[in-house]
């Protein structure tokens, strides 16, 4: 009985080895490798991955687009966004003083940036944020206005918001850097601008417009200028050709019989 149990133990140990080489050759030789050999090769990230909260910039005018309205701050479950603000007297807007997130209790929930309004946070693929010290994992208001700068595009002031996916579930990546600001005093972190400012364009922006609306500008006049030029030197000929055969044949064709009945009756009065 002993014997038996043995045999079959060894069986069975044997078959599940062979099976396991057997599985393991076939993926080692017919079968494309998926490792990624990490850090030299990075795989790709997904849209709705879920990275470090950072924040968006407009690149219109080089302005932040928080508010410091408190929503984001209010919404996390761990309190771990801090933020300082005072209101200032001139726009009579918040001017941020500190916008700070600790990640190292941050749990990447994405509450924060579904509480944002003005769609001024997005959840970054930044996920190397490995530090020696806690303390290093508190970023502050510039450094996640940098990281947020690959995110940012610049935002059309009379746009409408349109029904559909929140703008908060997919991070469009636009690669944008502080060159990408149009404004000519536009800078990174510029605090919110009063009502009505119209940015000043650097070159490179502004003559993307341009050259459509030239060729309009000068098509115009030389369309209207080519009848004019000359429909009036018709209207000036015509008359004078008209007028100058009339002047010239009437009074040659009077002025010959008058000159023969002078010559008939001249040759009748004489004997």
């Amino acid at each position: 009985m002993g014997v038996t149990n043995f045999v079959g133990e060894a069986w069975r140990a044997g078959k599940s080895f062979v099976t396991g080489l057997n599985i393991t050759f076939r993926e080692m030789m017919f079968r494309p490798a998926i490792t990624v050999f990490y850090p030299d090769v990075k795989d790709d990230v997904p849209p709705w991955f879920r990275g470090i909260p950072v924040q968006k910039t407009d690149l219109l005018t080089g302005e932040y687009k928080c508010t410091s309205c408190m929503q984001c701050a209010e919404a996390c479950p761990v309190n771990v966004i801090t933020i300082e603000w005072h209101q200032d007297p001139d726009t009579k807007k918040k001017v941020s003083d500190r916008f700070a997130i600790d990640m190292s209790r941050c749990m990447l929930c994405n509450l924060c940036v579904e509480a944002c309004p003005f769609d001024s946070l997005v959840m970054g693929m930044d996920y190397e944020l490995c530090k020696v010290e806690p303390e290093n994992l508190v970023f502050e208001f510039e450094d996640l206005l940098r990281l947020g700068l690959k995110y940012s595009k610049a935002e059309d002031p009379n746009a409408k918001k349109k029904a559909g996916t929140p703008p908060w579930v997919f991070h469009g990546l636009t690669n944008a850097t502080e060159e990408d600001i149009q404004d000519v005093h536009g800078y990174l972190g510029r605090p919110p601008l009063p009502k009505g400012y119209v940015p000043e364009l650097k070159p490179q922006f502004r003559t993307q417009e341009e050259p459509a609306d030239a060729p309009a500008a000068e098509a115009k006049p030389a369309a209207e200028a080519k009848p004019a030029a000359e429909a009036k030197p018709a209207a000036e000929a015509k008359p004078a050709a008209e007028a100058r055969p009339a002047e010239e044949t009437k009074p040659a064709a009077e002025a010959k019989p008058a000159a023969e009945a002078s010559k008939d009756g001249e040759g009748a009065g004489q004997p």
